[in-house]
């Protein structure tokens, strides 16, 4: 039940982020700034990102930012869990292997 409002949330949150940036013309102010950048022999992607995150309104920018921490906080365990199925496949492989 906690995961299901969770993931509610995440995917209003999204589905905000992804309006602002269909609709509010933010995407072709971000394309600009990266191209402008391109021209003055800087780098266009972070130029981009500037001017994304400039055209946002604030509830987009709070989503954002709340997406961001959210990743960086899960990061570190999907990799662990990442790391562990590789584990456990790896000492399923060997076992298969020595009873073959």
């Amino acid at each position: 039940m906690l995961t299901e409002k969770i993931r509610q949330k995440i995917q209003e949150s999204i589905k905000t982020l992804v309006d602002e940036v269909a609709h509010g013309g933010v995407g072709m102010e971000a394309g600009l700034e990266g191209v402008q950048a391109a021209l003055k022999g800087k780098n266009p992607v972070w130029a981009a990102i500037k001017g994304l995150a400039s055209g946002l309104s604030t509830k987009a920018k709070v989503a954002l930012l709340l997406l961001l921490a959210l990743g960086l906080l899960l990061g570190p365990v999907l990799l662990v869990v990442l790391l562990l199925a590789l584990l456990v496949m790896a000492i399923v492989a060997a076992v298969r292997a020595a009873a073959g």
